[in-house]
């Protein structure tokens, strides 16, 4: 198991000077983890250094949050790599067989090789944000399997070759799995209406045709319940039996507090790396004001609009701190955990018509949260964890 290392510049003087199971704090190192010098403290921690030993910390942007000096700043700051949010989706880039829109991800890419940033593709083949048009002909009919296909493959000539350098891996296809019943495919998508199961194995035939050397991602969400879980594996392994090119899993990672499960999300991790398949954590964040359990008073559940309570920061840290405990557990089975967001003030959560939600690690104004400090801290290695998730052992393996 990788050894644990400890890489940001102040934060490996004080550790030094720290017993890192925190049974004892020597004079000058703050007890209090709410004092101003421990919060002080966390922000000379750059999260892409601290996890440097183990995997790429990303967050997902668009092309307007990379010209705000300060939003740019503490992107560089954190992260060492970038996903689009929303401009390398097909609707886009997509405008015709004949014409691509490549200005937005430009930007985004530049920006990128400007500051020496890797950038994960997000996404070539999802039956949402890709436009209507793509589906049907001219005069408005739906495509035949061949047709769609013959599209796929001039959309994705265009943008893998344009990208080809540039960006070290896409998401191939993005949610495909159906959340519901015994059935295993999403059938109400678009893809699967016209072309069947096999679009899937088609996506990635192409897209290793036309660039045989970028890496090739399967993303999803809920991939850490049990039966979702069950059937993302079963389609992958009957993929990689037919030889079908496929290097890693994206666990999208939109967990809710109230109900994240560590031990499932091990389980999940276990299970993808058993078919050989790298597993990288794509789209994080950790909702504060989701779905509540259903034992909670009824005027408990109505989220709150303008902010969390110290006991929701406090939870969602611990619940983060779980987490990146089995990540860091995990270190050598995955290549990259990307947030999705940048700070509490740009998620996609709080435009759900459902309040404001906080679920990252940086506040609106881009200070580091309790999450933040939980874990670039030693107590990582004592989170309270459930029965039956493996601990890091005491020597960091």
């Amino acid at each position: 198991m990788k050894r644990i290392r400890w890489t940001a510049g102040l934060f490996v003087l004080v550790l030094s000077a720290v017993n890192v199971f925190g049974e004892n704090v020597p004079d000058g190192v703050p007890a209090d983890e709410n004092s101003p010098e421990t919060q002080a403290f966390s922000q000379d921690v750059r999260l892409c250094e601290h996890f440097s030993p183990d995997f790429q910390i990303g967050t997902a942007v668009s092309p307007f949050q990379l010209r705000v000096p300060e939003l740019r700043e503490h992107i560089l700051r954190h992260f060492n790599s970038l996903t689009a949010e929303n401009c390398m989706k097909p609707e886009a880039i997509y405008r015709n067989d004949a014409f691509c829109d490549f200005r937005q991800a430009d930007a985004l890419v530049e920006f990128a090789q400007e500051n020496g940033l890797a950038v994960r593709g997000h996404t070539l083949v999802w039956h949402s944000q890709t436009p209507r048009g793509f589906f049907r002909d001219e005069n408005g009919e739906k495509l035949s399997k061949d047709a769609l296909y013959a599209r796929l493959e001039r959309y994705m000539t265009a943008v893998l070759t344009h990208f080809r350098g540039k960006v070290y891996c896409w998401d191939v296809v993005n949610e495909a799995i159906s959340d519901y019943g015994p059935e295993i495919y999403r059938t109400h998508s678009p893809w699967y209406e016209i072309c069947g199961k096999e679009f899937i194995a088609e996506a990635f035939r192409m897209a290793h045709r036309i660039d045989p050397d970028i890496r090739l991602y399967y993303n999803d969400y809920g991939l850490i319940s049990p039966e979702k879980r069950r059937k993302t594996v079963e389609m992958l392994r009957g993929l990689l039996a037919d030889g079908v090119p496929i290097h890693g899993v994206g666990i999208q990672a939109h967990w809710n507090m109230h109900y994240f499960s560590p031990e499932e999300l091990q389980k999940s991790i276990d299970a993808f790396a058993e078919l050989g398949l790298d597993v990288q954590i794509t789209e994080l964040d950790m909702s504060v004001h989701g779905r509540r359990p259903p034992h909670q008073a009824e005027e408990e559940k109505e989220p709150q609009k303008d902010g969390s309570t110290e006991e929701e920061e406090a939870l969602q840290a611990e619940r983060y701190a779980q987490a990146f405990e089995v990540l860091r557990r995990n270190a050598d089975r995955i290549s990259s955990v990307t947030f999705w967001g940048i700070s509490d003030g740009h998620t996609w959560l709080s435009y759900r018509g459902k309040g404001k939600d906080f679920p990252l690690l940086f506040d609106a104004e881009l200070q580091p949260k309790e999450a933040f400090r939980k874990i670039t801290s030693p107590e990582l290695l004592s989170v309270e964890m459930p029965d039956g998730v493996p601990r890091i052992n005491e020597d960091g393996t």
